[in-house]
């Protein structure tokens, strides 16, 4: 008799954290209305101007061309 109540608890303790877990059902809201409106997005800062990419760029150049003539030169040896 007291097995029979102890297993009947576990089963609805069980049963209970079960159902509370479930998850709720909600209509789900027709495509393209959300009830959100979208914005674009802007940038934090404003964008580099040319001529310092095109500074970096030319630095970026010239270090490949130093290692490149380096390594030949240890080629060499």
């Amino acid at each position: 008799m007291l097995k029979k109540l102890l297993v009947t608890l576990v089963a609805s303790a069980f049963a209970l954290t079960a159902f509370a877990q479930a998850q709720k059902a909600e209509p789900a809201a027709p495509k393209g209305q959300t009830g959100v409106a979208t914005q674009k997005a802007e940038p934090a800062t404003p964008a580099k101007s040319d001529k310092t990419t095109a500074k970096t760029e030319k630095k970026a150049k010239a270090k490949k061309a130093k290692a490149k003539a380096k390594a030949k030169a240890d080629d060499k040896k």
